[in-house]
């Protein structure tokens, strides 16, 4: 059986679905191979949200977290985290400038969260439990530069946000935005934070080769993970660029979609695993 892998996954539409829903095949899957291989979640999320999911797993790795901006060993306190951080005077002068479109903002320090105000809409993204919450105007609250800041604006204002980003930081600061209906919701992030540049230091750790790294997501923000990969999976309903790059495709999180593309590519006795 092939060992001795660096496996990276995304969570969320990956590995788990509507937010705490999680494909169980595939996780037994990976609970195994983790045994012989080097198992990374790679996540958007905070460690916070993401702690149970690598309990369950049982890991012993580095985790991936706000998209590459932190990347930490929660076993072995020797591994070198990385720490990639906003201005947090960018937050403000965001705010400032578009106090008209903007509903809410909120950044993150580690675990810890500074929201600018509690509305409704903000609920399901913050995954507030186990850090702590602190509500209020964030040139007030906010005393360290955050991983980034999550904005929620009105609906159809991506392009007047986006240009705001990029006519006053030429590229210093970086925006994408969220699939969300009802509202307008962005990222503010380092044009140095990628899951990408994460993985590769987890590669050094571990000094494996590229062509022993799998990667396997869904979202935009895994097309650098996907592209460093020499095995870069996208799942079939992952974002139009993320396709584009991937060199492989697999099903969706409801179909077991990362359970299907590793039991064949290691070569799993479908019949035995289940």
């Amino acid at each position: 059986m092939k060992k001795d892998f660096l496996i990276a996954v995304d969570l969320d539409n990956t590995l788990v679905y509507e937010f705490d829903k999680y494909d169980k095949q595939s996780f037994n899957l990976l609970r195994e191979l983790s045994k012989t291989n080097h198992v990374v979640i790679a996540t958007g999320r905070p460690y916070r949200s993401s702690k149970y999911y690598y309990d369950l797993l049982g890991l012993d790795t580095p985790i991936i977290n706000y998209n590459g901006a932190l990347v930490h060993h929660p076993i072995n306190k020797t591994f070198e985290s990385s720490k990639i951080t906003v201005d947090k005077n960018v937050i403000f002068k965001l705010i400032e400038d578009n106090k008209e479109i903007i509903h809410n903002v909120f950044c993150e320090v580690g675990d810890d969260i500074y929201l600018l105000r509690e509305t409704k809409e903000v609920i399901p993204f913050l995954h507030a439990e186990g850090g702590s919450l602190t509500i209020g105007d964030l040139k007030e609250t906010l005393k360290e530069d955050p991983n980034g800041a999550i904005v929620m604006a009105n609906n159809g204002t991506e392009e007047i946000l986006e240009k705001y980003i990029q006519d006053t930081y030429r590229g210093s600061i970086n925006i994408r935005f969220w699939h969300v209906q009802e509202i307008a919701v962005a990222e503010i992030y380092s044009p140095l934070t990628s899951k990408g540049n994460a993985l590769n230091l987890v590669r050094k750790y571990y000094n494996i080769p590229r062509e022993k790294i799998i990667a396997i997501g869904d979202g935009h923000n895994d097309i650098e993970m996907i592209e460093f990969a020499e095995y870069g999976v996208a799942m079939a309903n992952a974002h139009p660029e993320l396709l584009k790059v991937a060199k492989y495709k697999t099903d969706t999180v409801y179909n077991n979609g990362v359970y299907k593309f590793l039991s064949d590519f290691f070569k799993i006795n479908k019949e035995q695993e289940n």
